[in-house]
């Protein structure tokens, strides 16, 4: 393990409204989010009845509620991706939808600033009586979280207040209270802590930081959760047993499909590790304290909030230590447990963590979110250390583990993210756990957030995304900061040419920090069409295997220190070369397998281009030569990779996230060596 730079700073982020997104890759994902998916959505939850439910407790519409006991959640995310995309334009259909969900929450709320539909339709008086199961804390914290997306968006305090409520009766009900107190789920951290940031109501701090560290201290874990799962039972049964009574609702009563959760030919083994995970707590992060945790273990997409909520809390608390604790996680998750792809969870039903090395490809999970939660806690850790690795694999798991969660035309899904397919697995419209969806419409919102972060006369660049910003770097004079605009023009992620030009009032001296990354050999940097040259433009930092292939650990910043003037620009050429990743040779299912990468994009093959190869047990020759073309009538234009097969046939790769968006098709992401 690489030690951490012993300086913890925090890299401070600019507001998304000062970052303008003007990217041929980017943009016209931006709109089609605002414009299209964020529409789609919300129909989708109306059609559910995920908003229905909130009509109902506000008194607004008669009915049953609906969903599984968690789905207000999903309401919530689409609240916050809603106002987050309002940062960059105002959508008038967006908003008024948006206001419409306010008001009817507004009135569901108890007086007391509790707020969940399950409770408080089905069961009058019941709230707290099953933490590890139900998700009570889960939906309140993305409740929270949306209403300070939608301050920070509009300004306007109604949402906010919304939240605030809410916060205050969770304070009241659980500061100081024993760990048998804490959510299932973890998120509940993380809506504190941000919220505390913008109140500085230091009983948010403290209850984050108690629901945080009282972690995997529960005594007599076993029986509390057994408990629990016959309590949650109970519930379901009691539910439909008083809607049976009624015969207008006889047709709606349903069981939930988990098809995204299990496929049916997976091996009935899977459950009884589920079992073992959720029994001796791992599953929950349940089994030890945070200060004796070395690896990534559990359901996934909880562990992610997990790592979030500390991260978080030690740059509130500036506790190195913590930091350190949590690099070392970092790390051993990245070297024995991510897939090549930056995929996070390879065991189904657990949708989580396997073994070390354990990371099949046709079992694989990789949830949306899980990818998610990696890139929001890559980007924490960045602002922790300036470690170029948590950039670097922001951006790989950004291009690769997230964007193959939606279709690059249609309003489909996956949920799950295999790594070879025998054509059992396809998008869906939407889910009965429709938590991605959203999810991924709140990356996109935040996605302009990555690009740029500013220390003391530092200005960091960490993406390569086309935009036109207005920044400010403070200067070491005290209270003094110089004001700047940037355009940085960007052919990523086919090409890897970039331009950056600044614009300021005045000749100042500040240094930039651009990144380097580890997908590439060679690199040339020109300011004002001179080259720039440094010894750090030769110094290649040490580089560790990994599990999977890809290493972050090849990427560094080069700074740059001069007096910058008006209209200075920057060229950077980052050429592009086909890499071929090898695993490790303890990851069993990959040995004598190759899989392929160009810049920031992992390949595949898919049956569809490759009539002739035996897809997902296609080989491939590599004494043949590999080749890069960019075919505009393929999949809206995409970059293709060329090879042979052992056969002597071609083999034509196509970017991963692009893959089921054609037709049902077979799918593999390593192919056998000749």
């Amino acid at each position: 393990m690489r030690s951490l730079n012993k300086n913890l700073q925090i890299l401070k982020e600019f507001p998304i409204s000062s970052i303008q997104i003007q990217d041929k890759f980017w943009t016209p994902r931006l709109q089609r989010n605002q414009e299209d998916l964020l529409i789609y959505q919300f129909n989708q939850l109306e059609r559910t009845g995920c908003i229905d439910n909130f009509r109902i407790l506000a008194g607004k519409k008669d009915g049953i509620r609906k969903g599984f006991f968690f789905s207000d959640s999903d309401a919530y995310k689409w609240a916050e991706a809603a106002a987050i995309s309002l940062n960059m334009t105002k959508n008038q259909d967006l908003l008024d939808k948006l206001d419409e969900f306010i008001e009817i929450i507004e009135k569901a709320q108890h007086n007391d600033g509790y707020l969940y539909t399950y409770n408080q339709i089905n069961f009058k008086n019941r709230r707290w009586s099953n933490l590890p199961m139900e998700h009570e804390l889960y939906c309140m914290g993305h409740l929270i979280e949306a209403g300070i997306a939608h301050f920070i968006a509009t300004n306007s305090k109604k949402f906010l207040n919304i939240a605030i409520k809410s916060a205050d009766l969770i304070v009241r009900e659980f500061l100081n209270k024993s760990p048998e107190k804490t959510s299932g789920h973890e998120e509940i951290e993380l809506a504190l802590l941000r919220l505390y940031k913008i109140t500085k109501n230091l009983n948010y701090l403290n209850l984050s930081q108690q629901f945080l560290e009282q972690r995997g201290k529960i005594e007599h874990f076993i029986p509390i959760l057994i408990r629990s799962v016959l309590n949650q039972r109970k519930a379901e049964k009691d539910i439909k047993k008083g809607l049976k009574k009624e015969p207008k609702n006889k047709k709606k009563v349903r069981s939930h499909d988990l098809s995204e959760n299990i496929n049916k030919r997976e091996n009935f083994l899977f459950l009884i590790r589920m079992l073992r995970s959720a029994l001796s707590g791992r599953y929950f992060q349940q089994d030890i304290p945070f200060n004796k945790m070395h690896k990534a273990d559990g359901h996934s997409v909880r562990w992610g909030y997990y790592m979030i909520g500390h991260t978080l809390l030690s740059q509130e608390t500036k506790d190195y230590s913590k930091i350190i604790q949590l690099n070392n996680i970092w790390e051993n998750t990245i070297t024995k447990r991510m897939y090549l792809t930056g995929g996070l969870g390879s065991i189904p039903i657990i949708e989580g963590f396997g073994r070390d090395y354990e990371l099949s490809n046709k079992h694989a999970y990789c949830e949306t979110c899980a990818a998610i939660s990696g890139i929001f806690w890559n980007w924490e850790m960045l602002k922790c250390t300036g470690e170029a690795k948590f950039a670097d694999l922001l951006e790989w798991q950004l291009y690769n583990a997230s964007l193959v969660g939606i279709s690059s035309m249609d309003n489909l899904y996956f949920y799950r993210n295999v790594l070879e397919s025998d054509g059992n697995f396809y998008r869906s419209p939407w889910f009965d756990t429709a938590c991605c969806p959203s999810n991924l419409s709140r990356l996109w919102g935040m996605v302009g957030k990555y690009i740029y972060t500013v220390s003391s006369e530092i200005l960091w660049i960490h993406q390569y995304i086309g935009n036109k910003s207005n920044l400010s770097v403070p200067l070491r004079k005290k209270g003094e900061a110089i004001s700047l605009s940037v355009q940085l023009n960007s052919s990523f992620p086919w090409e890897g040419e970039c331009e950056v030009t600044i614009n300021l009032d005045k000749p100042t001296f500040f240094s930039l920090n651009l990144r380097i990354p580890s997908w590439v050999e060679e690199y040339s940097i020109f300011i004002n069409d001179q080259p720039f040259s440094s010894s750090e433009i030769d110094k290649i930092p040490e580089n560790i295997s990994t599990a999977s292939g890809y290493s972050p650990y090849r990427s560094k910043y080069i700074t740059i220190k001069r007096e910058w003037n008006l209209n200075d620009k920057i060229r950077i050429n980052f050429p592009m070369i086909i890499k071929i990743h090898r695993s490790h040779p303890k990851v069993r299912t990959n040995r004598n397998k190759i899989a392929l990468s160009r810049g920031p994009i992992v390949y595949c093959l898919e049956d569809l281009d490759n009539p002739k190869a035996k897809i997902p047990k296609a080989c491939i020759n590599l004494n043949e030569p590999l080749k890069a073309s960019f075919l505009n009538n393929l999949l809206n234009g995409v970059h293709i990779l060329e090879g042979k097969d052992c056969y002597d046939n071609s083999l034509v790769f196509i970017p991963y996230f692009l893959w089921a968006n054609r037709e049902i098709s077979k799918m593999q992401v390593y192919v056998s060596e000749k």
